[in-house]
């Protein structure tokens, strides 16, 4: 989940609301319920709108798929990434409305559903978990540090209050950084990146040079802080972002959680997150100066 401005808890439930597709029952609500005595209308169905990402992550074939309307950061992506000759299938991030069509893309190709992975805890990235594990032998990866909440198992009234999560029915494999997973005969190697959440995982292929970062890192930007269960501030999650991610090879595609596709090289010359502070540009030219 993205925000770009600092939003209050009130704000951030009332988008996770919006995420799930309900109403609050609010004016707005209430006007446009219909008049008593009469059905409401049935909504539109969904619509496919799943792309293959041609030329990323070749020879794997990497499949998009927007969770709700609109093609802006309100938007999260799951991602379905299928491996043809072993006949097996990952699903990245199942959202609630994505799920059917990223079992439906499986399926038309032929192939099995073997991983289904969170990168974070997030309802928007997770509400299609218990759809997938349901219809599939799928094992459910979840970052380690955030197992508990993706379970349910948080302690308070005050501590479930904020978990923004459907619970999944199980956690088969707790992901942490510098583990493997496997997809076929591919390499995935598992990335932590903490901030937007308290254990992130990033996903990397690096034979086939392309990076899924969940809400740690988008085109232009960075996941947000200060938000339930993440930091407080942005600082050490640049600080991973720069030291975990950047170092990977410039034309690594990055597919994020929210936004358009990027690659590494891109996020390191432009994104304004990840530019050298002011300070420290004004005293390594000072010290230049000196030099000279």
């Amino acid at each position: 989940m993205i925000f770009k401005n600092r939003l209050g808890f009130e704000d951030f439930l009332a988008l996770a609301v919006c995420c799930l597709g309900l109403t609050t029952g609010g004016p707005a609500a209430r006007a446009a319920a219909p008049p008593e005595g009469k059905s409401q209308a049935p909504p539109p169905a969904a619509r496919d709108r799943s792309k293959l990402l041609e030329g990323i992550g070749a020879p794997l074939q990497v499949f998009l798929i927007p969770e709700a309307a609109g093609a802006d950061f309100s938007d999260a992506n799951c991602y379905v990434v299928c491996d043809r000759p072993s006949g097996e299938a990952l699903i990245i991030d199942a959202g609630s409305r994505s799920a059917p069509f990223a079992l439906r893309r499986a399926a038309d190709m032929g192939l099995r559903v073997v991983l289904l992975v969170a990168t974070h805890f997030h309802l928007d990235h997770t509400g299609g978990a218990p759809l997938v594990l349901s219809r599939t032998s799928a094992k459910m990866v979840a970052p380690v540090k955030e197992a508990g909440l993706l379970a349910g198992e948080v302690g308070t009234p005050a501590e479930k209050k904020q978990v923004l999560s459907v619970p999944v029915p199980r956690i088969d494999v707790k992901a942490k950084g510098s583990d493997e997973l496997k997809l076929g005969a591919h390499a995935v190697k598992v990335i932590e990146v903490p901030g937007h959440s308290p254990g992130g995982i990033c996903l990397h292929f690096p034979a086939e040079k392309v990076v899924f970062t969940g809400d740690v890192l988008f085109k232009g930007s960075i996941g947000r802080t200060g938000i339930p269960h993440a930091a407080k501030s942005a600082d050490a999650m640049v600080a991973a972002v720069r030291s975990k991610l950047l170092v990977l090879p410039d034309d690594t595609a990055v597919l994020p959680g929210h936004g358009p596709p990027t690659t590494i090289g891109a996020e390191k010359a432009s994104n304004p997150w990840l530019q050298a502070p002011a300070k420290a540009e004004k005293k390594a030219e000072k010290g230049e100066k000196k030099k000279r």
